[in-house]
C-alpha cells in the first residue's frame, strides 16, 4: 500500500496547479457598420450567429504591463489562448482578403484599474488580429475580432498588479458587469511623404455576448480526492 501513498500526494498536490479560464458562448444576434467620411452608419446586412468555447491556461504569458492613470494603478497582462473554439462566420470572408496566408495571432488581455479607495474595474479580452502592410502601394490591413467581459469590485489593494493567479481568481469571483463582441476590418493607405492616413475600409460587425455560468475552479475538487485517497490509506495503515 506504501505505493500509493506518493500518487495521493501527487493528486493532492495536484489540486493546487492552475486550472486556466474557461466558459462556453453564444452570439445571437448583431449589426454591421461602416464607417465613411468619420460618419458611422449601420445597414441592413443579416447577422449569422455562432458560438464556441473561450478558453485560456493562463501558462503561456507574453507580457504584463503596468502603469499609473491619474490616481489608478493599472495592470494588464497578455496570455496566449486556444483559438480553435471561436471561429466567427465572418473570418474567412476579412482574412481572404489579406495579400499572405499567415496565420493570425490570438491574444487574451487580462486588465485590472484600481483606485485608491481599493475599487477596481477590469476586463477580459479574447481577440483573434491579423495585421499586414503592402510596402508598394502603402496600404496596412487588420482585422480583429473580439470578445470581451467586464467586471468591477470593491475591497483591492491599490498596489494590485495583473498575473495569471490573479487572473484566474476574478474569473471565477466576479460576475461580469457587461460582455461584448466585435469585428473590425480596416484598409489604410500612409503617405510616405507627409504620414497622412486615407482610410479606403473600415467596417465590422458587434453585438451581445451571452456566455455560460462560469464553473468553480476544479482545483478545490481534486484536492478534496487527494486528501481523501491519503485519508483512505491511513485508515488502512496496520496499528
Amino acid at each position: 500500500m506504501k505505493s500509493l501513498v506518493l500518487p495521493a500526494i501527487l493528486l493532492a498536490s495536484a489540486g493546487l496547479a492552475h486550472a486556466g479560464i474557461a466558459t462556453t458562448f453564444s452570439v445571437d444576434s448583431g449589426k454591421h457598420w461602416n464607417v465613411k467620411d468619420d460618419d458611422l452608419s449601420y445597414d441592413t446586412q443579416v447577422f449569422t450567429p455562432f458560438g464556441g468555447t473561450l478558453r485560456s491556461n493562463l501558462t503561456s504569458l507574453r507580457d504584463c504591463r503596468h502603469r499609473y492613470v491619474g490616481t489608478a494603478h493599472g495592470s494588464t497582462c497578455f496570455f496566449d489562448f486556444d483559438q480553435s473554439g471561436i471561429q466567427t462566420p465572418y473570418d474567412s470572408s476579412y482574412l481572404a482578403r489579406f495579400g499572405t496566408a499567415d496565420p493570425s495571432d490570438q491574444v487574451l488581455y487580462a486588465n485590472i484599474q484600481v483606485q485608491p479607495d481599493g475599487s477596481y474595474t477590469g476586463h477580459f479580452i479574447f481577440s483573434v488580429e491579423k495585421d499586414e502592410y503592402n510596402w508598394k502601394d502603402r496600404i496596412s490591413l487588420f482585422y480583429s475580432s473580439s470578445y470581451q467581459l467586464f467586471f468591477k469590485g470593491t475591497g483591492m489593494d491599490w498596489a494590485t498588479s495583473m498575473d495569471a493567479t490573479l487572473a484566474e481568481t476574478l474569473w471565477h469571483r466576479e460576475p461580469l458587469s457587461e460582455t461584448w463582441f466585435g469585428t473590425q476590418w480596416s484598409r489604410v493607405r500612409n503617405d510616405p511623404g507627409t504620414g497622412a492616413e486615407t482610410w479606403r475600409e473600415f467596417e465590422g460587425w458587434e453585438g451581445g455576448l451571452k456566455v455560460a455560468a462560469v464553473p468553480e475552479p476544479a482545483a478545490p475538487a481534486l484536492f478534496g480526492i487527494g486528501l481523501a485517497a491519503i485519508a483512505g490509506l491511513r485508515r488502512r495503515k496496520p496499528g
